[in-house]
């Protein structure tokens, strides 16, 4: 049994053994599991103290054992989605972890510093901010919104699990006063157009106030993002503090029947004479056609002298 399996058993048996004492609810029951784990003890009462001799007894199972920040992110991540099937929450907008580390090599190309500050407005679980922070050679600093109280709950149990300093915000995000992030991440859920208004163009901009100059966005969009711009609107009070510095097109396959989705790299300055670029991945099973694909961006980054250190 590897470290990652080893952990999510853990996990799993604990949620189990805590419901058959306290029948609550399941996200409770991991909240009890993950405190109790920090501590090293039980914290949680029992009427009778053999149960809580029992439950030790599991978690002594992994004292010695040392987990990588991949393996505690990944078991957090499967026993909340078994979470969410259990009781019947859909989780459509979970990222896949190959965007998560995506994003953080496009952050890679662009920041050149040794600590960064990172910001996902729109966190959910936390799964797209912490594969991005465990992919990235850099010190972090990491914020972390979200209007659902039990997702920003779940976020702050895995920063703490995995010992990252993260600031989470349980509040509707485009009532978010943050400023001077280095980076800002996001996966777009499905929204509709209502009204002459669409959300996302609304918090793209928003969140364009948060940066610092030099500031990179990385948003996960669907396909046709720009379709609702027919007056060009957006575009001009985007362009005038941030450039686009490219499009990438995603597999379908990586995603619900129907909703299709594009990374849409930014940045907080005014690029004047390059054109960004646009990229379609294949499959990531495709390994050929992903790294030529690869190729091409990593190309652009050089040709706009990016893997030059900027201050």
């Amino acid at each position: 049994m590897d470290n990652l399996e080893l952990f999510y058993d853990i996990l799993d048996e604990s949620n189990n053994f805590l419901y058959e004492a306290f029948h609550k609810p399941y996200f409770e029951l991991l909240e009890m599991t993950v405190k109790n784990l920090l501590a090293g003890e039980v914290l949680c009462e029992f009427e009778d103290e053999e149960k809580e001799e029992e439950l030790q007894k599991i978690y002594d199972k992994i004292k010695d054992v040392d987990f990588s920040v991949e393996d505690v992110r990944k078991a957090m991540q499967s026993i909340v989605l078994r979470g969410f099937k259990e009781m019947r929450i859909p989780n459509g907008n979970t990222t896949p972890d190959t965007l998560g580390i995506l994003a953080a090599y496009l952050i890679t190309k662009v920041h050149k510093e040794k600590e960064i500050s990172i910001l996902d407005p729109l966190c959910g679980t936390g799964n797209l901010l912490f594969t991005v922070a465990n992919y990235l050679e850099k010190d972090t600093k990491l914020y972390a919104v979200d209007d659902n109280e039990w997702m920003t709950k779940i976020t702050a149990l895995t920063a703490d699990l995995l010992d990252y300093p993260v600031e989470v915000f349980y509040q509707d995000t485009m009532s978010l006063s943050l400023s001077n992030m280095d980076s800002i991440i996001f996966d777009m859920p499905h929204q509709e157009y209502q009204n002459e208004k669409y959300f996302p163009y609304d918090a793209i901009l928003h969140f364009a106030d948060e940066l610092k100059m030099d500031g990179s966005m990385i948003a996960i969009v669907e396909n046709d993002f720009f379709d609702y711009d027919s007056k060009q609107e957006f575009k001009k009070e985007l362009f005038k503090t941030m450039s686009i510095l490219g499009i990438i097109e995603l597999p379908d396959s990586m995603f619900n029947a129907g909703r299709p989705k594009l990374v849409l790299v930014l940045q907080k300055r005014l690029l004047k004479d390059a054109k960004c670029f646009m990229v379609k991945l294949p499959n990531f099973d495709d390994v050929e056609d992903f790294n030529n694909a690869l190729r091409d961006i990593e190309a652009w980054f050089e040709k706009n002298n990016y893997n030059k250190k900027r201050n």
